[in-house]
């Protein structure tokens, strides 16, 4: 850029924004926000920070804080999910022992308090989840204890418009809704994502996350018992969760055997 250029970029901005960029705390985050050859030149005015108006980082609630561990990776609330159809490879075929043994899943019956919709930016590459928080009534299997509220990583937005394939069961979700759930338990080795050199440890927003948004989850709803029938074939007429219980308790004991 040239010097006519550059001090005629100059010259748009609003001292008021300088002068705020200078004063900046050093404490806070660095925002940069690309906003053509003005940013670029304010860039060199102000090499520690750009400030535009209307930006507010001081919003944490907005935002997740992250470990160490993730890197390159920012992660918002966002109620309105874009309209998408995503379609994924077939699930792995699975057996009824192996659905309970393949992960290293907790399961226990809970009411499902709220429901977040949250946004994934990983160095640019967005997707898009949920995050339930769930509390717990009754345990089956884990470390989790009774009134306990824990949070479910789920693997698509819940919000009308979007379609994600394998994920017909925790679609279902609604707040209020009691289920049981066999989510695995995070921790930094298995909860990890890698896209476009960007990583997420979604134990850092989560304590849990469903294997897939079909087998996992038996839901209690006002149009009857929602679960994957078809993979669940010895209690494909199951009613109740009084039955979907009494299934897993026979089938953890046979499992302890």
């Amino acid at each position: 850029m040239n010097t006519k250029k550059f001090s005629d970029a100059l010259s748009q901005i609003d001292n008021k924004y300088i002068d705020e960029a200078i004063n900046y705390k050093k404490n806070k985050k660095i925002t940069w926000i690309k906003f053509g050859t003005v940013a670029a030149c304010f860039a060199v005015v102000v090499t520690a920070v750009s400030v535009l108006p209307n930006v507010t980082p001081d919003k944490p609630k907005n935002r997740f804080g992250l470990s160490d561990n993730s890197y390159n990776v920012t992660i918002f609330y966002n109620e309105k999910a874009p309209n998408i159809s995503t379609e994924k490879s077939l699930l792995c075929s699975y057996t009824e022992e192996e659905l309970f043994t393949v992960f290293d899943t907790h399961i226990f019956k809970g009411k499902i308090l709220s429901l977040d919709n949250i946004e994934i930016d990983f160095n640019g590459q967005k997707m898009y989840r949920a995050i339930a928080q769930i509390k717990i009534e009754k345990v089956y299997r884990g470390s989790c204890d009774k009134g306990d509220t824990v949070s479910v990583m789920l693997p698509c937005p819940i919000t009308e418009g979007v379609w994600v394939e394998d994920t017909d069961t925790v679609c279902a979700m609604k707040e209020g809704m009691t289920g049981i759930f066999m989510p695995i338990f995070y921790t930094e080795e298995n909860s990890f994502l890698e896209y476009n050199n960007a990583r997420l440890v979604q134990k850092d927003i989560a304590d849990y996350g469903f294997p897939d948004g079909m087998r996992y989850a038996f839901l209690e709803t006002e149009d009857g018992l929602i679960f994957d029938r078809y993979s669940y074939e010895t209690i494909s007429d199951a009613k109740t969760l009084d039955e979907v219980e009494e299934y897993i308790q026979t089938m953890l004991e046979k499992l302890s055997e």
